[in-house]
């Protein structure tokens, strides 16, 4: 795309490659486990870890000449082809497996005898309301809360695949680095029954109930039943196709990656609601056939973790097996930010 003016976001950090390295060999260089290890440390305990210029800029490493670099390259992408190829069936695997989710939810949730039909009380997400169901607002049903801090508490994730986890967030060193190191009063409390979402990635599938105590991301919006609701189900419910794409639909930003759900947005999201005991129901029959499937998807991921220590592995053998030798301090500068060019 020579010639051609892009344009990203501020969160990225433009790299201009310096000419004593292939831009490719650079590519994979910050890939590389060692590379993303050393960074890690560099950022590790702080409050929004960020890597920025200044701890780029001052990296030094061992570089080979520029036809080696080049060569490596070529050699590491033909290794690379089969790799790649296994992560993009697994992620079509984990697609699939997220649909047949979506519509087992449809299948229970929102295929009952409908009352009133054209009605309305028919919102377009959801179709037209179950005999016997009422409509109802999340802000009727739930309140905003915000209450931080609780030694000794998990810190929890919320995944777009699996909802709010119940232990300790382990996805990745460098996740577990920041949540034992920094200061978890200002980490937001959770309690069972809570529905939590993540702002950027509530369309996505970023929300959960939290089944335990814990904590999750100050950048996190907790909701708490004001009432008596099945928190479970009202997660299924949003957890169909449409569901999702009501949430889309209120997120607001310029482009997708930057859509973000507001409470305001959220908790007037109407939900059509069974009596208790059928929520209940409905969501123990959900939870027993979605169990299966859960453990399909647990071996998908499983299977990817493998796939890619084994691709970081072959990176870093390549870029950075050639020498032993640490990183000299006259090694030259692998690029140069665009300002100061």
């Amino acid at each position: 795309m020579a010639g051609d003016t892009l344009a990203v976001s501020t969160e990225f950090l433009p790299m201009i490659p310096t000419p004593a390295v292939d831009p490719m060999f650079l590519c994979f260089l910050l890939l590389s486990k060692g590379f993303i290890d050393h960074i890690s440390d560099e950022v590790a305990g702080a409050k929004m870890p960020r890597v920025d210029w200044g701890i780029l800029s001052s990296r030094r490493i061992p570089l080979p000449p520029k036809p080696v670099q080049a060569q490596i390259v070529r050699d590491l992408k033909f290794k690379l082809i089969s790799v790649d190829r296994q992560l993009e069936l697994l992620a079509l695997r984990r697609e699939a497996v997220s649909d047949i989710k979506k519509s087992l939810r449809e299948e229970v949730l929102l295929t009952h005898p409908p009352r009133n039909p054209g009605g309305l009380d028919a919102p377009a997400w959801h179709g037209e309301v179950p005999k016997g169901w009422h409509l109802d607002r999340i802000g009727h049903l739930f309140k905003q809360v915000a209450i931080f801090g609780g030694e000794g508490l998990p810190v929890l994730s919320v995944s777009i695949h699996r909802g709010i986890s119940d232990k300790e967030l382990v996805d990745g060193e460098q996740d577990r680095k920041v949540a034992r190191s920094e200061n978890r009063g200002k980490y937001k409390r959770v309690r069972p029954d809570d529905i939590v979402y993540n702002q950027m990635r509530a369309w996505q599938g970023g929300f959960g109930v939290s089944r335990v105590d814990g904590l999750v991301s100050p950048a996190y919006v907790v909701s708490r039943p004001r009432r008596k609701v099945e928190p479970r189900f009202i997660e299924h419910m949003l957890r169909t196709s449409s569901g999702v794409e009501e949430m889309r639909r209120r997120s607001r930003g310029i482009i997708d990656f930057r859509l973000r759900l507001y409470w305001d947005e959220f908790k007037d999201i109407r939900i059509p609601l069974p009596p208790l005991a059928e929520q209940i129901r409905l969501s123990d029959e959900l939870d027993r056939r979605l169990k299966a499937i859960d453990l399909q998807d647990e071996a998908i991921v499983e299977m990817a973790k493998l796939v890619t220590e084994q691709r970081r592995a072959l990176i870093h053998e390549a870029v950075t097996g050639l020498s032993n030798a640490a990183p000299s301090s006259r090694s030259p500068k692998i690029a140069r930010h665009p300002a100061a060019a």
